[in-house]
């Protein structure tokens, strides 16, 4: 009586294995780079961004738009994040009156005095925005 000897082949491995390196390399972009993921950035409240130092820094901002005007180049819209409101510029058409928006964009303060009395205030000077909900 002979026993029976099975041998492994590697056949079906290999095939499978190269198959699933092609289908990887057929999921990249033209230039072989991966596609970017967006990762949710943090957020600041508008109440942290009175401070003369985050001027001219990148900030992140999620609220509830209250206002908006259409203006020569562009919009002007407020948003609400319960702790305070801010504008934001943009010379894209401003979302929706009531909208829950995700907002990055470039913190600027523009000076306005009147009377030797600095009455200026804060903005944000948008990047791009998103909105939260439908």
């Amino acid at each position: 009586m002979f026993a029976k000897l099975h041998v492994y082949t590697p056949r079906l491995t290999t095939g499978l294995g190269a198959g699933l390196l092609m289908f990887t390399m057929a999921c990249q972009t033209p230039s072989g780079s991966q596609i970017p993921i967006p990762l949710p950035q943090p957020t600041a409240t508008i109440e942290s961004l009175r401070e003369p130092e985050r001027v001219k820094r990148s900030v992140t901002l999620t609220g509830a738009v209250t206002q908006r005007l259409a203006i020569v180049n562009g919009w002007l819209y407020q948003i609400n994040d319960g702790t305070g409101e801010i504008w934001i510029a943009t010379q894209q058409t401003a979302p929706a009156i009531s909208s829950q928006v995700r907002v990055k964009g470039i913190l600027r303060y523009q000076p306005i005095e009147i009377n030797s009395v600095d009455l200026g205030d804060y903005y944000l000077d948008e990047e791009n925005w998103v909105t939260t909900n439908q």
